[in-house]
């Protein structure tokens, strides 16, 4: 994955396989897979009140849905300290219905 990431200039472009990912993501898996690609939807990392584009706050969005990723949020909680985003399921949800209302 890291290798297409460092291919392309814009998340646009890995989000289908970014939303492929997805259903195989767990806590567990955060720094293979979906880790990396949260971090490049990102690249710049989130700033509180942001407006989220439309693949970043589709990817969250996925992610926020898939229990898996929320189990034991010790283990993924630096990956989204390092972005700036809330490492926790309503908070993400927070921002993502914030984003909506922004639309």
């Amino acid at each position: 994955m890291t290798t297409a990431i460092d291919r392309v200039s814009d998340f646009e472009e890995l989000l289908p396989s970014a939303m492929a990912s997805v259903p195989f993501c767990s806590n567990l898996t955060i720094a293979e897979d979906w880790g990396p690609l949260l971090a490049a939807a990102f690249p710049s990392g989130y700033e509180q009140g942001a407006k989220l584009t439309p693949a970043q706050h589709r990817y969250l969005d996925a992610l926020a849905d898939r229990d898996e990723c929320w189990r034991y949020t010790q283990l993924i909680t630096s990956w989204f300290d390092d972005i700036g985003l809330p490492p926790d399921r309503n908070g993400i949800r927070a921002i993502l219905a914030g984003a909506q209302s922004h639309q």
